[in-house]
């Protein structure tokens, strides 16, 4: 959305005497953006709401600051503090007797964390990681209080800064949801889908490692889709050089959602420990809007949103191929799973329910 539409979005909410949130964005191109910010202001245009939510990027700061008188709040996504910008800014809206948020989706905020995080990032660069973290404590120190993904990162964010911090899940937009009003296109034969394929989660493939080769190897009609780069073991290139591997590139969001559809289960294996406990469960949500089941290691949000064997399935190491194998030898019941889960990912992530929560969310800070 261009600077002069966001502009008249806020104009024409104080006409119509709207509350506003205005947040500042480093990066409209990150997936953090889409989930924090994006697919709020689209699910607002499709309700009626007290708010409007808008946002300016840190290139626009000038002109963001001759509407600070309109803002009721304000929320810095996630981002840190390489100069002075942002600090400058939090002074200016505190001046003004209003409050700054910090929306911080990881847990990247405490250095106690720095070994987890780059254990869990698989990252050597701890020059990087050090400035970064560093820079995000910079800003959060400042704030008056957080938004976030889950309890469990709230919680996390409360013992590190005694600051108040609110909930709003991560959600999906109109245009996800939509994609599947059409005809699901369904491949030959059993195909499993991994859709976090990237070097960063190669300890988390390993998790489920066995069970997959093990049951590609059991059924002939089985295959697997790896979408992005994974630097796989010597067992799983044995797989891949029998031709039961297909590896993919990355793509657009909606073309994973179409992809997701595309699959017969999607599987979300993690090494849980607190890092990933404060990962969101989207990896969920966004397969069953494509009524796609998924398989997920018990992490905080997948324990929290998947009741096994109803809406989704929960596998420990050492389970893959016990749940891998039931839902290829039980279709029916994998498509009723598929349409509960379809319908708790509405529910809770897509319209009035998730605008309720964000809406108290902003009433919370804004009083």
């Amino acid at each position: 959305m261009e600077l002069e539409e966001r502009i008249e979005l806020i104009k024409t909410a104080k006409k119509e005497g709207k509350k506003i949130a205005i947040y500042f964005v480093e990066d409209a191109g990150v997936a953090q953006f889409r989930y924090r910010v994006y697919n709020i202001m689209r699910a607002m245009e499709y309700e009626d709401t007290a708010w409007e939510t808008v946002y300016f990027l840190k290139t626009e700061i000038k002109k963001a600051k001759k509407y600070l008188d309109d803002g009721d709040l304000f929320v810095i996504l996630r981002q840190s503090a390489k100069d002075s910008v942002m600090m400058d800014l939090i002074d200016l809206i505190h001046a003004k007797k209003k409050k700054v948020l910090f929306d911080i989706d990881d847990l990247v905020f405490d250095l106690k964390y720095l070994r987890l995080v780059m254990q869990s990032t698989g990252s050597k660069n701890v020059l990087y990681w050090l400035g970064y973290m560093y820079g995000v404590r910079r800003i959060a120190k400042e704030v008056d209080g957080f938004l976030t993904t889950n309890d469990f990162l709230a919680k996390k964010i409360r013992q590190s800064f005694e600051k108040p911090c609110v909930v709003i899940p991560n959600s999906l937009n109109d245009k996800q949801v939509r994609i599947f009003d059409e005809k699901k296109k369904k491949h030959p034969g059993f195909v499993v889908g991994y859709f976090s394929g990237s070097p960063t989660h190669k300890k988390d493939f390993r998790v489920a490692e066995a069970g997959i080769i093990e049951f590609l190897n059991k059924h002939d009609d089985a295959s697997l889709w790896v979408v992005g780069f994974m630097e796989f073991s010597e067992a799983m290139w044995r797989v891949i050089r029998q031709g039961k591997v297909t590896i993919l590139d990355y793509a657009n969001y909606l073309k994973m959602q179409t992809q997701l559809s595309e699959v017969d289960v999607n599987i979300a294996p993690l090494v849980v420990n607190d890092f990933t406990n404060c990962k969101s469960e989207l990896k969920f949500f966004e397969a069953a809007v494509a009524e796609t089941v998924t398989i997920a290691s018990p992490a905080y949000t997948f324990k929290k949103a998947i009741k096994d064997g109803e809406n989704g399935f929960l596998a420990k190491p050492g389970e893959w191929y016990e749940k891998l194998e039931y839902l290829y030898a039980h279709p029916k019941e994998r498509q009723k799973i598929a349409l509960v889960a379809k319908k708790y990912a509405l529910k809770h992530y897509y319209g009035p329910e998730f605008l309720k929560q964000v809406e108290a969310a902003y009433e919370k800070f804004a009083k």
